[in-house]
């Protein structure tokens, strides 16, 4: 047993002799493999630093054209500050001379509003954007106290950047703002005012629909365009699509791009397409129910926009007896409806009813004149109560002195009792600055004029 351990660990050890790697080629081969990976290593490294030196100068680059952009704005302001035109004219696009005119226009606007004291140019940049040789950028200027923003255009050339035409083409990349009821479409120029829009758009909806019934209503799709011919109008009312002229296209509010004034406009283009679907498209017939579906039309466009529209009627009628009455007035509204509707809404005499009638008499003090001017007696005696002999000799004299345009506003009202107790309603008015009385009477529900 001894001798056979032996030969067998002679020959393990002549095998590991044998075939075994040397163990200096072994370490040999170990630094050339770490000399391999640290030359790969550096490689790569120089290769990093190369790339992060290109970076740092395009970014070193980008940083002086945007600055040298700030700097061309801030001289063009200046400039307008203390009205020096040359100066203005250097900063103009050279090649545009319709632009250069344009732009002549614009500082002797700006001249005018500093005589008024009414500007200020504070040159404060907003939001700056840069594509190559293209430049965008939103100046504020503050009218009236009230901060507004304008987009200012630029190219660069070999002069610098000079001020040019709006670039419609570089307004911004595409994007979209969805809710359950609005899609709104438009590009990064416009992202402040689209998401004031959808925002907006998403809550009157609601709102109208909570109090009419809209049925099943199309979503409402709005494009913002800086080209759009319109500020804004029904590209297809039918199915609800609106197109708004992008606001930076001429002057926005710089805090509230989607301002009162189009709100306003917006605001009565959604509420008359909410009342189209309330009353199944109807078509008044007569001035009573034109009047009356115009005035819905306005209080809910006030709703949404909490500005003042003159639906003073319909106003009284929603305070006093609930919102929900307007809806109940527009579908018993008929096209041949008077004005006598209102009594069997509300369920009682519209003479103790606590409704304002102001902007109802400016309306038929307006619709007098204009019925005169088109020489329609019949309607207009329509107006008058003609039982009563001291006025129906007032209208014919009025009738024969022909229309005459005034400026109508009631400010005050009461509702008594004449002498033979029928209801009375006494409107003060300033006619073209002076001070009247008209006074109606109450004709089967309907106020008619009585002197």
């Amino acid at each position: 047993m001894s001798r056979i351990r032996l030969e067998w660990t002679v020959e393990s050890q002549q095998g590991e002799r044998f075939d075994g790697e040397d163990p200096e080629a072994q370490r040999g081969r170990r630094r050339n493999l770490l000399l391999l990976l640290a030359l790969v290593c550096l490689l790569l490294a120089a290769i990093t630093l190369g790339l992060l030196l290109i970076r740092q100068r395009v970014i070193d680059v980008e940083r002086q054209y945007a600055q040298l952009l700030q700097d061309t704005v801030k001289a063009e302001v200046a400039a307008l500050r203390i009205g020096d035109l040359h100066s203005f004219l250097t900063v103009q696009a050279a090649d545009d001379v319709a632009w250069r005119n344009h732009q002549r226009a614009m500082f002797q606007f700006y001249s005018d509003l500093k005589a008024d004291n009414a500007i200020e140019l504070t040159g404060g940049i907003l939001a700056a954007t840069i594509d190559g040789e293209r430049g965008r950028v939103l100046v504020q200027e503050n009218i009236n106290e009230l901060p507004y923003a304008r987009l200012w255009f630029y190219r660069r050339g070999a002069e610098g950047w000079r001020h040019i035409a709006p670039d419609f083409l570089f307004w911004g990349e595409a994007g979209e703002i969805e809710s359950p009821r609005v899609l709104v479409e438009y590009r990064a120029a416009d992202g402040d005012f689209a998401r004031q829009v959808g925002e907006s758009l998403e809550t009157w909806i609601t709102k109208g629909c909570d109090l009419l019934d809209c049925g099943p209503l199309p979503r409402l799709r709005v494009a913002v365009d800086p080209e759009a011919p319109d500020e804004a109008a029904w590209a297809d009312e039918a199915a609800m699509r609106l197109r708004l002229r992008s606001p930076y296209v001429s002057l926005a509010r710089a805090d509230t791009p989607f301002d009162g004034r189009l709100q306003f406009r917006v605001g009565a283009m959604l509420a008359e397409r909410l009342v189209k679907a309330h009353s199944d498209e109807l078509k008044p017939e007569s001035q009573d129910a034109a009047f009356l579906r115009r005035s819905a039309i306005a209080w809910l466009s006030e709703t949404f926009t909490r500005l003042d529209s003159g639906a003073t009627l319909m106003r009284s009628l929603a305070d006093s007896y609930g919102e929900d009455k307007i809806a109940e007035l527009l579908s018993a509204l008929a096209a041949t409806s008077d004005m006598s509707i209102i009594e069997s809404v509300i369920q009682q005499p519209v003479a103790g009813a606590n409704l304002d009638w102001r902007d109802y008499i400016e309306w038929r003090l307006r619709l007098e004149n204009e019925l005169l001017a088109a020489d329609r007696r019949h309607e207009w005696l329509e107006l008058y109560d003609t039982r009563d002999e001291s006025a129906r000799l007032a209208a014919n004299a009025r009738y024969g002195r022909g229309p005459i345009e005034q400026d109508y506003r009631v400010i005050d009202q009461q509702i008594w009792s004449e002498r033979a107790g029928d209801p009375q309603l006494r409107a003060t008015l300033l006619v073209d600055g002076e001070e009247a009385i008209i006074l109606f009477n109450l004709v089967d529900g309907v106020w008619k004029r009585a002197n």
